[in-house]
């Protein structure tokens, strides 16, 4: 190959190559308006109004860059909520059509695992209609709305759902016309009383003061607000009355609950649902932490049955809470009352996130408990107080039902870590909530009105506490042990503060009995009442075997057969676990042990985990048998159910916004009957263990529709 010679450079001046930092820029980036998306034009981005849309008369809207992500998230949940909307509807026709069709529906399913989404558009597209219809023959008011969770607080007198109402698939933004259409302003101070009687102890969205000021501020618009937030003349009353009609969804719900016959329809609720969910776009673009707020009244309404929903707007409501750098120490450019506001709505979302993460295996990067620490406001007043100290001991045992069920045995760090950081929980509370004070009750006007609320803080942490103990107790105690079981130090100790927190939770439910503040279809007062009974009838059963006297654990136990006779009559569940505790109680009171030789105290001094509770002397007496049985039952808490309903929740839903409800799930997986629904190659096990989970509901009448409609655990 030839080789050609470079030419020279012609004559004359050498021109240098520009400079890249003195080249001219391109200072502005066109973008496209929404209607020149729409219409697919080209759009030059001139302001207010584009040339485009200038020629065809039309408006021009421009989206905000800043909101755009958040716009994004919401079309993702809507996708979510549509999906899981049909997935309800072919869970309902499976349930509820002949042999013959569910067999092809199933054939169909088989068919097509590879691609769903047909099927899925197919059912949301087309849903089953209710059969019963209101008094003008239309469809109820439910059936068009986007609600997807009244449901679940609104059913709790009754022992099935409805279908239309839990599984309506959603519309954009549509919104109930029947008849709540002519809901005013003026018509909120009844629901938003409830909210704050039954949620906004615990849950802080905003003040009673603040939400005084909102109604004035729209009560002489002399519209529904319904139409006020769809016509959306003013962004600022739009975002308002959307809050408005949040919390107003939520006292609906609990008003339901007191009493069903005296309360407003349950289909005002999902009217006022639709009203803040079709507020959040302006919400975000015109005050972003007023739309933090509604996103979490999005996530209360939807927290109990569509849990993953709840999930993805608590998402939503912390990344916007987080761009103002409310997780953060600094106040940001916010002013000292928007951060505090700010703040304390955040602890809200983290709160709920921590009990729905924590149930679904989901550990979201927006959970943190430095943050919350460093929003402590020392001379903060006693409600705010309270609400953090809840968030920061439901924390520690989220983190809990996340990290300790899988370790076998649990590392001694683990053990370490979520014991100290809960002594360290109850060491550091403020003298006036501190059990001693409780107990004591003062009289003073502080205790009267927080009494209640304080009792609750201290039965999660003390559930916490029996948690712990109980998984240590299946990691290193196995029911067939023979002689005595070795502890390690740390576990040792572990255990015996969970069984001294049983022995306090049962005279802690006992005085909340006494003072009538017990809620009887709770899941902390029926659950806790239920494992503080059986792990202090072990503790008795292990005693009497060695000789010691009973009767103070036997008064113990009484306290909570008491507590849970209360809560059985609203609650079919409560009932059965108190038959469970009354069949022990009944044997270990023939045991008839005297106190002459140790007092009448059960002091965890007088003896330790490796001389009684874990020395296992053969033996075939009824004692003997029922003490296996009871650390079975404190392993498995309900293995005891022989024909256990497969729900998200034992109770009948009063604490529907705490989360606390999908503890239940947990249990149930601790129990084995979902051990499998992890592993995807396991598909034969995972049918057979749901199978067995839903034998009671599978042996019905062949034909014939179920009667009970239960939704899946954790879908």
């Amino acid at each position: 190959m030839s080789r050609r010679e470079i030419a020279p450079r012609p004559p004359g001046e050498v021109v240098p190559l520009p400079d890249p930092a003195t080249m001219a820029r391109k200072t502005k980036v066109a973008i496209a308006c929404e209607s020149c998306r729409i219409r697919r034009v080209k759009c030059d981005g001139a302001k207010p109004r584009c040339q485009a849309c200038s020629r065809q008369a039309s408006e021009c809207v421009y989206q905000s860059p800043a909101n755009l992500q958040y716009q994004q998230q919401k079309g993702v949940i809507g996708d979510l909520e549509k999906d899981k909307s049909a997935l309800y509807e072919i869970l309902w026709s499976l349930q509820n059509t002949s042999p013959e069709q569910a067999t092809s529906l199933l054939a169909l399913l088989r068919s097509d695992q590879e691609d769903l989404g047909p099927i899925l558009l197919h059912f949301s597209q087309n849903p089953k209609q209710p059969a019963n219809t209101t008094a003008s023959g239309k469809e109820s008011p439910a059936a068009s709305t986007t609600s997807q969770a009244a449901a679940p607080t609104s059913f709790a007198t009754t022992q099935s759902l409805d279908h239309h109402r839990l599984l309506t698939a959603q519309g954009p933004a549509a919104l109930p016309s029947i008849q709540h259409e002519n809901t005013r302003p003026r018509d909120l101070k009844v629901p938003l009383e409830w909210f704050f009687n039954c949620v906004g102890a615990l849950f802080y969205i905003m003040n009673k003061d603040e939400v005084e000021q909102s109604i004035e501020t729209i009560a002489n618009i002399d519209a529904p607000i319904g139409d006020i937030v769809a016509a959306n003349k003013d962004a600022r009353t739009t975002t308002i009355a959307g809050g408005l009609a949040g919390m107003a969804s939520i006292g609906v719900l609990h008003a339901q609950l007191a009493n069903s016959a005296t309360a407003p329809p349950a289909e005002l609720a999902d009217y006022f649902y639709a009203v803040a969910k079709l507020s959040l776009d302006v919400a975000i673009e015109h005050d972003p932490l007023y739309a933090v707020k509604i996103c979490a009244l999005i996530a209360m309404y939807n927290i109990m049955i569509h849990a993953t929903v709840s999930l993805a707007y608590l998402d939503l409501g912390i990344s916007l809470a987080r761009r103002y750098g409310i997780d953060a120490a600094e106040k940001s450019n916010l002013s000292s009352a928007e951060y505090d506001d700010a703040s304390r709505t955040y602890r809200t979302l983290v709160h709920l996130q921590c009990w729905l993460s924590a149930s679904l295996d989901y550990l979201s990067d927006a959970l943190g408990s430095a943050a919350l620490n460093a929003t402590e406001d020392p001379n903060a007043p006693p409600e705010y107080t309270i609400r953090r100290e809840c968030v920061k001991v439901s924390i520690i045992k989220a983190e809990m039902l996340h990290r300790i069920l899988k370790a076998t045995p649990v590392p001694e760090n683990i053990v370490i870590n979520f014991h100290n950081r809960l002594e360290q929980f109850h060491n550091q509370l403020p003298g006036w909530m501190t059990l001693r004070q409780l107990i004591a009750d003062d009289g003073s006007d502080l205790m009267k009105q927080f009494r209640p609320i304080i009792f609750y803080v201290h039965l999660f942490y003390l559930s916490a506490m029996m948690l712990l103990c109980r998984r240590l107790i299946t990691s290193y105690v196995a029911t067939d042990s023979v002689g005595t079981v070795a502890l390690p130090a740390e576990a040792q100790r572990a255990i015996r503060d969970g069984f001294v927190a049983a022995q306090t939770n049962a005279r802690v439910m006992g005085s909340m009995l006494a003072e009538g503040k017990v809620v009887q279809v709770c899941w902390l007062c029926i659950f806790t009442s239920y494992t503080a009974g059986v792990m202090v009838a072990y503790k008795a059963t292990q005693k009497a075997i060695h000789g010691l006297p009973i009767t103070a654990d036997l008064a113990i136990m009484t306290k909570c057969v008491n507590v849970l006779s209360y809560c059985a009559l609203k609650d079919a569940m409560a009932g059965r676990f108190r038959d469970l505790l009354v069949n022990e109680l009944g044997g270990l009171q023939e045991v008839g042990t005297s106190d002459t030789e140790w007092g009448s105290g059960s002091n965890m001094g007088d003896w330790t985990c490796n001389n009684v509770l874990f020395d296992f002397q053969e033996g075939t007496s009824e004692l003997h048998m029922t003490a296996r049985r009871l650390l079975h039952l404190i392993q498995r808490p309900v293995s005891g159910l022989r024909e256990v309903e497969m729900r998200s929740t034992s109770s009948n839903r009063a604490e529907t916004t705490m989360g606390t409800h999908l503890e239940w799930q947990w249990e149930f997986k601790s129990n084995g009957y979902m051990d499998n629904l992890a592993e995807p190659q396991h598909v034969c096990d995972t049918r057979s263990a749901v199978e067995k989970a839903t034998e009671e509901l599978r042996q019905k009448p062949a034909g014939s529709a179920w009667v009970t409609w239960t939704p899946p655990v954790g879908v």
